[in-house]
């Protein structure tokens, strides 16, 4: 039995399969976990090893447990601190599926969700999450990850010095209350009221004041939302520098918009384009992008997903995306302390 295997008991098998990178799988032996309330109990008993476990390698899978629907997934996240944040004011609003557990993008199948770390843009982030795959796609879909340490150590250092001593301003446009809360195609026609999960402006002042995001009201009632945030974060229990921003994201963004001309006509109307840039206003040159998506894409990681598979990642130390998918999915997502 390996020394993984070993620190969590006779119930379970561990490993690290993907040469020695994030994140570690944990799978349950044949009747050794029949019901929820016994990986319930099995996860309660074991929280401290699998707390070790996240902070040592950012992310553990578990895979081949009794969990089948989004409330066996509420059951599992209870059994860790919960997150007294919410999305208010997030990239993407969720609908609530059950207690602490939401739906994951609403995103079409054939679009790439690029390496991030959730809610990169705002000050009070959630330090660690939770994914279930409720039904993998019949192709692609998977979640990918990035090791995020691996990236903050790479970024050339000319480059580590501009985003330190500038930090990260990332600047997000919302349309006028919708009413609806279906994702666009472009995430820009969202009503603030999607994001916020309100049509007030006085609270929507309110969750920017507090997570520290300043708004700023069009005449026509819509929304432009700026963040101004260090591009390194010092990690709690490590203390570790970790980059956290999605500026690397931007080449993608902008080639996405080029070959869509309502996407095109939409950010040539805007008075404030949406984007994420340096502190200054500066946008990366097209040396430093290139750069930071070979430093990104060096520590991602993808891997066959199986319907049950349940992975909790630092939301620090470790980013996320989605590969684009045909078919069916339905991933699940709960925010944890």
């Amino acid at each position: 039995m390996s020394p993984l295997s070993a620190s969590l008991g006779p119930r379970v098998c561990a490993s690290i399969p993907l040469d020695d990178l994030p994140p570690v799988f944990i799978e349950s032996k044949a009747g050794a976990l029949d019901t929820i309330d016994d990986v319930a109990a099995w996860v309660t008993e074991q929280r401290p090893e699998l707390d070790r476990l996240i902070i040592e390698h950012g992310a553990i899978v578990l895979r081949g447990f009794p969990v089948r629907t989004s409330a066996d997934f509420a059951t599992i996240v209870a059994c860790f601190p919960a997150y007294e944040g919410n999305y208010k004011g997030g990239a993407a609003a969720r609908r609530p599926l059950d207690k602490g557990v939401y739906e994951a993008t609403q995103r079409t199948g054939e679009q790439t969700i690029q390496i991030h770390q959730e809610m990169f843009y705002v000050r009070d982030y959630p330090p660690r999450l939770a994914f279930f795959a409720r039904k993998v796609a019949e192709k692609g879909g998977e979640t990918i990850i990035a090791d995020m340490r691996r990236v903050s150590a790479n970024i050339p250092e000319k480059l580590r010095e501009r985003f330190a001593s500038s930090g990260i301003l990332t600047v997000r446009n919302f349309a006028p209350p919708t009413g609806s809360m279906v994702e666009t195609e472009l995430m820009d026609r969202r009503g603030w009221d999607f994001a916020f999960y309100t049509d007030s402006r006085e609270e929507v002042n309110e969750v920017c004041a507090k997570r520290g995001m300043e708004p700023h009201w069009h005449d026509d009632n819509s929304l432009t939302v700026y963040s101004r945030l260090p591009a390194f974060v010092r990690h709690p229990v490590t203390g570790e520098m970790i980059y956290r921003s999605a500026i690397h994201t931007n080449p993608d963004q902008r080639a996405t918009r080029e070959k869509s001309e309502s996407a095109i006509k939409l950010r040539a109307s805007q008075k404030i384009p949406s984007d994420i840039l340096l502190g200054n206003g500066e946008a990366l040159n097209d040396e430093e992008e290139t750069a930071m998506l070979r430093v990104v894409d060096d520590a991602t990681i993808a891997w066959q997903w199986e319907t049950g598979d349940l992975m909790i990642v630092d939301n620090l130390q470790i980013g996320h995306g989605r590969n684009p998918f045909v078919g069916e999915r339905a991933t699940d997502v709960a925010m944890m302390n």
